[in-house]
């Protein structure tokens, strides 16, 4: 039987064997396996995945690989309790990269999401773009839930989701091509390089392509009324139209659909490393992303009864009601063209100080652009007045830690951070609004600059061989000051410098009754500060007027969760988790009247849960993987809305279930996965109820199927089926159909 390492002798292991950044390549190389699934996020330093204070679930290269992932959505489709929506999915729905997740029901902006420990929220609104990380260098993605304030600060409170980058340890060249039909209609390239020189350099280099032909998700639904008394006529009659009701359950017609949404989505990634020697590294790089989408031409379902021409506007008679259609219906909620692009900076240091101390330095800048155009209530599809919203922003990020041990069995982690988010957003008028470039003036805007500085320090003390005990607590203070102005009728508002302080403790228990079994408990607070879009927009769109707040204060969360995990076998295991987390200070819409809403901070909620976890291998040719998640979350208090007290958080499914089968055989690979996802509620009274319309949030099971062979050592490829059983549910845009992309797979 091999000894144990003590912590201070893995950490320097683990960081002559793995690199820089952090545990990057840590499943590609047979000395990590011995020491056991290495993860980095939980502690902020290399730990042992058993040791792990938290339900930690790593996706690693394997796993990217064999899901055929486009996007990071598709590495995280299995792992429980995350609900992704919207441009957070990969194959084919592609409206925009930023868009909607959970993590234990606690949304977005109150999950932490991090590129090699950089923050990626957007600067303004705190949501993520999905598109950033380069699939193809990703090494590995860890979901660290419940609360981690105490190490990462703001946003922490769900948790947090880490894409760790692969690092220059190894000789790798790939290039991969992509063809998909139906629903994934379109073409992806990439072409990805990376190499470590016996001088100490290291170096990685990758460009990937996606181009998609986008389908038709997004409809138009109109709701009648009454015809008026004779002698007045009701409109001119048409048919086409479908009788459905709204999500809601009003009775309405399907009248006709916004076309598709074509897009063209580009990353490009370089690295350099410098090993100074077997522990000392340095490395800095660049990525960059950007996603441009178009649009096509609509169609109207109508046709007049009497002469069977086409109908797209007008005061329409449906089946003795009245509708009344215009050019403005089929651009209600187009955002076209849209451009989303980001590029990031980072350099740093990851070695160590005398023999026992162990020193990272991160630094990392990332500037994002952010632009959509709207029409006008007058203009028609292609052309009229409209307006562009510019929100271009940025985020700087360092971060200094120290690790050493403090006696024979602790070892401390501590360390000071700095954050910055800038945004400057501008409302431009358009003279055509399918023209950004048609701009004639600025209608309205804000500025907006938080800071938040931090000291952390987290105490890892082994009780014994057995029992380990984490304490650690994290000092915010966030600072924020921004203005914004109305041209038209003249306004413009400068809000004074304020602050705030967050202390964010937590302590952790983690038990080894044996090799085989593993109990954890924690307890910890969290805290999100609210976004530059929470504190100064204030703009009208749709004639309707948001206005932000300035004095808000940061969201709290506090948080206990228990649990553990039993081994039956090396290839076969279980895990459950319980865990309660009580939100309050939640930010709410307050309407002050029919046209107005104010961001208040408003309310209180409650989520329960639970995950059950298990994966065996059935034969030494295939694997199964299998998870639950219950989430139960209710709104206690809400003086925004007080109709939504009693009702379930949005974006909160209740149950979660997903099954995979992963199988190799010589050649042969495949894998078939399903993910049933529950009812959720867009409207925080819970009053969309109903599911398969335009709109709605419909529970569903989604079966993905990949058959792969390898033809040579060189060349490998794939089929794909999404969607394998042709479901049709909306998650406000209708859901892919089933669609079907073939790959081939070049490396040297």
């Amino acid at each position: 039987m091999k000894p144990r390492l003590n912590k201070i002798q893995m950490l320097f292991s683990l960081g002559c064997i793995i690199g820089p950044v952090a545990v990057a390549g840590a499943a590609e190389n047979d000395d990590v396996e011995e020491l056991g699934e290495v993860v980095v996020t939980a502690t902020r330093t290399y730990s042992s995945l058993s040791d792990a204070p938290a339900a930690v679930t790593v996706v690693n290269t394997k796993n990217i690989e064999a899901k055929y992932a486009s996007r990071l959505g598709d590495v995280l489709d299995q792992v429980p309790s995350v609900y992704l929506r919207g441009g957070a999915l990969g194959q084919s729905q592609g409206t925009i990269g930023t868009s909607g997740m959970s993590l234990r029901g606690v949304d977005q902006n109150k999950t932490l999401i991090l590129l090699d420990g950089q923050p990626i929220q957007d600067a303004s609104s705190g949501k993520v773009n999905w598109r950033i990380p380069f699939v193809e260098d990703i090494a590995r993605v860890e979901v660290v839930p419940g609360a981690f304030s105490s190490l990462y600060g703001s946003n922490a409170i769900g948790g947090v989701i880490n894409i760790i980058t692969k690092q220059p340890d190894k000789h790798e060249f790939t290039a991969k091509v992509k063809k998909g039909w139906g629903d994934a209609s379109g073409k992806d390239a990439s072409i990805y390089f990376r190499d470590k020189m016996d001088n100490g350099f290291g170096f990685v280099g990758g460009f990937g392509y996606q181009n998609r032909d986008s389908y038709v998700n997004d409809f138009v639904v109109k709701t009648p009324t009454a015809c008026p008394p004779p002698p007045t006529v009701c409109g001119t009659p048409v048919s086409g139209a479908q009788a459905i009701t709204t999500r809601e359950g009003v009775p309405a017609y399907l009248v006709g659909d916004m076309g598709a949404t074509p897009w063209k989505a580009t990353n490009a990634t370089t690295k350099l490393t410098y090993d100074v020697n077997a522990r000392d590294k340095f490395y800095a790089g660049i990525n960059h992303q950007e996603t441009k989408m178009g649009y096509t031409q609509y169609h109207s379902y109508l046709t007049n009864t009497a002469t069977g021409a086409p109908v797209s506007s007008g005061v329409l008679d449906i089946n003795g009601q009245r509708v009344v259609l215009t050019d403005f219906d089929f651009t209600l909620f187009s955002s076209s063209p849209l451009h989303e692009a980001a590029t990031r900076y980072f350099a740093g240091y990851d070695g160590t100080v005398g023999n026992d101390y162990l020193l990272k330095i991160d630094l990392a800048k990332i500037d994002r652009a952010y632009s959509f155009t709207q029409a006008s209530t007058t203009a028609t599809w292609d052309s009229g007045a409209g307006s562009l919203w510019d929100t271009p922003n940025t985020g700087i990020d360092g971060t200094v830690q120290l690790t050493f041990p403090a006696g024979h069995r602790q070892v401390l982690v501590t360390g000071l951070a700095i954050h910055r988010d800038s945004v400057n957003q501008q409302i431009h008028a358009l003279s055509n609004w399918r023209d950004p470039d048609s701009r004639t003036a600025v209608n309205s805007g804000y500025n907006g600059n938080s800071t938040t500085t931090s000291v952390f320090v987290q105490d890892e003390i082994s009780v014994m061989d057995e029992l380990k005990v984490y304490l650690g607590g994290r000092l915010d203070k966030w600072e924020s000051k921004g203005d914004n102005f109305v041209v038209a009728p003249a306004s413009a508002t400068l809000y004074s410098a304020r602050n705030a302080f967050a202390f964010s403790p937590k302590a952790s228990v983690v038990y080894r009754h044996s090799e085989a079994a593993i109990l954890r408990a924690s307890f910890g607070k969290s805290f999100r500060a609210p976004a530059n879009q929470d504190m100064y927009t204030s703009s009208t769109s749709r004639g309707r007027t948001t206005t932000g707040d300035p004095n808000l204060q940061p969201e709290r969360g506090t948080t206990w969760e228990a649990g553990g995990e039993y081994r039956f076998t090396e290839s076969t295991r279980i895990s459950a988790t319980y865990y309660d987390t009580l939100l309050s200070n939640l930010i709410y819409l307050m309407q002050i009247s029919a046209t107005n809403s104010l961001r208040i901070n408003a309310a209180k909620a409650r989520i329960r849960g639970g995950e059950l976890g298990a994966a065996t291998k059935l034969s030494n040719w295939l694997e199964l993987d299998a998870n639950y998640a219950y989430i139960d979350s209710r709104v206690l208090d809400n003086t925004a809305d007080p109709l939504s007290v009693g009702k379930r958080l949005t974006d909160s499914p209740r149950n979660i279930a997903g099954v995979g089968l992963t199988a190799q055989q010589g050649a042969w690979s495949a894998t078939l996965s399903a993910r049933y996802v529950s009812h959720i509620y867009w409207t925080a009274q819970n009053t969309d109820v109903i599911e398969g319309v335009p709109g709605s949030y419909d529970a569903h099971t989604m079966v993905n199927a990949r058959l792969g062979y390898e033809f040579s050592k060189g060349m490998k490829g794939a089929v794909a089926v999404n969607n394998l059983l042709n479901i049709k549910a909306y998650s406000y845009f209708l859901l892919p159909g089933r669609n079907a992309t073939a790959e081939m797979d070049f490396s040297f």
